[in-house]
């Protein structure tokens, strides 16, 4: 994931150049969206229900709600929002949240428009969503062949991607020799997700995946339960989301050495070709696991932990030695806790996989405490007593603010509120407070905003904003479930609004929803089929990125919610069009809770 320096790839792929006047072109090539801007799947019947108007009229228009017989059933006049910062757009917003009748309806402005047509209804928007993106997972493991009934469409099976990961050596034979063999240590990773638009395994940001995964059987643990999903797993007596994540982890115990940290990340010497056609070339590519960084052994630490809790129930021999492969991380880390991972070009590593920079530990130390505090009070073992003291003294101790691999805190605070422990009931309550009060901001940030972003426009849209919109979604959800505040309930469904058509762009970021959507992401597997077999449903784009385009196709010198790569731009486009392990996680969280508190939007 995340090609952070231009990559060697012959720039003649760019050829697919970015037309003139996207936003009215979707990327499968038909005419888009018009000015006035929807949900394209559709609205609860109870949720609030606002069109973006893009209009240069600076007094208010009438629109007009339509069914699908052309029977006018809601009217009003829009409000003038005015200079939009994040699009550059002069906007105006048409509320028609009282128009909770069900079916088919489309939106026309005066003078401006008619919307995609749209669903209001009282049942789930999208009930398969949280299914097809959890597909996500299936489509890139490596080191297992990927068969065809497993997936949506059969094109996509392929032999195993690195089979070779059970022997892997160190790169520069930093980690030494092998004490059995004397010869240089190799590590056994196998059992992964291809990280996203490479084939790299990073601890870091696999961690951060898996915990979001976690976290929704944690707070719903039937969501996913045994045979829901397709694979190969399936009715073994396991959720099949434990079953996904494992497998996925599976590489997390073997980046540790002999001794020491944690390999930071295992990765080409050079980058894939794009696409990727041959499986048997891609695996004869030299490959090494990198030097170690202490981020990187507290994510073993706190994956091996969390995935020790969760699966205790079902193969407590599993659980056992993941829970020893966690507190063994926990002690590497703890005696050496200021290992950095450098920046590229240094000569610390090969150029064929992201970098995941990272100088601050301390957010990881406490993650990795409260995961280990919670599976130890669980187990009933004498370390739960230490695991808490680091984690009530730390400083990010009921930290509360939206997830990112590099900013790991607040998924320590959220495992804290949702498995039962013996903290504080006092402190349990304040980190329900901030929770709350970090929601409220959301839920006002968004109201200032011509588009539903959880994002402000006053500043930069970051590399995978889509990804900062889902996780802010995931606060919302948590904050809604604790206080069941229906304002964060509807901004979560605005917020989805957002991601559907209801953007700058114009377009559905989710492949396979909407009648404008993309089409093409930066992934070396998929797009070796496209556009012959379309991309499977529920995968999320990483969305416009304005703070770093280094490819050459992202737009630069747009408004922060422009900067996003055209149709067809795919393989040159991974600073806007990528997607990623920890950014389908999050897409699976929100459809997972919008399906399950469908019912709490309703309106009769």
């Amino acid at each position: 994931m995340r090609t952070f320096l231009l990559s060697s790839l012959s720039l003649a792929l760019v050829a697919a150049v970015v037309p003139a006047a996207f936003g009215q072109t979707t990327t499968g090539g038909t005419r888009g969206p018009g000015p006035v801007l929807v949900n394209q799947i559709g609205y609860a019947t109870g949720a609030d229900k606002i069109a973006t108007v893009v209009a240069a009229a600076k007094s208010p228009v009438k629109w007009q709600l339509k069914d699908d017989r052309g029977r006018t059933v809601a009217s009003g006049t829009t409000r003038v929002v005015g200079a939009d910062k994040a699009s550059g757009d002069h906007v105006h917003h048409a509320d028609f949240s009282r128009a909770t009748g069900q079916g088919v309806r489309r939106l026309t402005v005066a003078g401006v428009g008619t919307s995609a047509p749209f669903t209001v209804t009282r049942k789930p928007l999208h009930p398969d969503l949280g299914r097809e993106a959890m597909g996500y997972f299936y489509f890139h493991r490596m080191g297992t062949p990927v068969r065809a009934e497993h997936l949506q469409h059969a094109a996509h099976a392929h032999a195993a991607l690195h089979p070779g990961d059970n022997s892997v050596p160190c790169y520069k034979n930093w980690c030494g020799k092998d004490s059995r063999t004397g010869k240089g240590q190799r590590l056994d990773v196998a059992g992964s997700w291809a990280d996203g638009g490479d084939f790299g395994v990073y601890p870091v940001n696999h961690a951060i995946a898996a915990w979001t995964l976690l976290n929704i059987y944690e707070r719903r643990n039937k969501a996913y339960p045994d045979g829901s999903l397709a694979l190969p797993e399936r009715a073994n007596g396991v959720p099949d989301i434990l079953d996904e994540v494992a497998y996925g982890s599976r590489f997390m115990s073997g980046m540790l050495p002999e001794a020491g940290l944690a390999s930071h990340k295992v990765h080409n010497h050079a980058w894939s070709p794009f696409p990727v056609k041959d499986i048997a070339a891609e695996n004869a590519m030299d490959r090494s696991a990198m030097p170690p960084s202490t981020n990187a052994t507290y994510a073993v630490a706190r994956t091996n932990a969390q995935l020790a809790r969760v699966l205790r129930k079902f193969d407590a021999k599993k659980a056992g030695r993941l829970w020893s492969s966690a507190q063994d991380a926990w002690k590497r880390a703890e005696a050496r806790p200021d290992v950095d991972y450098p920046e590229a070009n240094d000569g610390t590593d090969a150029e064929g996989g992201g970098d995941y920079p990272d100088a601050h530990n301390s957010d990881d130390r406490y993650a990795a405490a409260a995961e280990l505090y919670l599976t130890a009070e669980q187990r009933a073992d004498r370390t739960a007593r230490t695991y808490r003291g680091v984690v009530t003294r730390s400083a990010h101790y009921g930290e509360i603010a939206p997830v990112d691999w590099g900013r790991v805190a607040p998924a320590g605070t959220l495992s804290l509120l949702a498995v039962r422990n013996s903290l504080p009931a006092a402190d349990l309550a304040r980190m329900r407070t901030s929770l709350r009060t970090a929601a409220d901001t959301l839920v006002k940030t968004q109201r200032g905003e011509g588009y539903p972003a959880l994002i402000s426009g006053a500043g930069a849209y970051p590399w995978g904003s889509n990804s900062a919109i889902v996780n802010r979604m995931m606060l919302l959800g948590t904050a809604y479930d604790i206080g069941h505040d229906r304002r964060h309930l509807k901004a979560m469904h605005r917020a989805m609004d957002y991601l559907l058509g209801t953007n700058a762009m114009r377009i559905s970021y989710v492949t396979g929803y909407g009648a404008h959507r993309e089409t093409d992401l930066h992934d070396r597997l998929a797009w070796g089929q496209y556009p012959a077999t379309p991309y499977p449903k529920g995968w999320l784009s990483g969305g416009p990125n304005s703070t770093l385009i280094n490819d050459p196709v992202t737009p630069t010198g747009r408004p922060a919610a422009k900067s996003y790569a055209g149709p067809g731009t795919a393989p040159n486009a991974w600073g806007s069009k990528e997607n990623t392990v920890n950014w389908n996680a999050p897409l699976v969280w929100v459809a997972t809770h919008l399906k399950s508190t469908a019912p709490d939007l309703t309106s009769r």
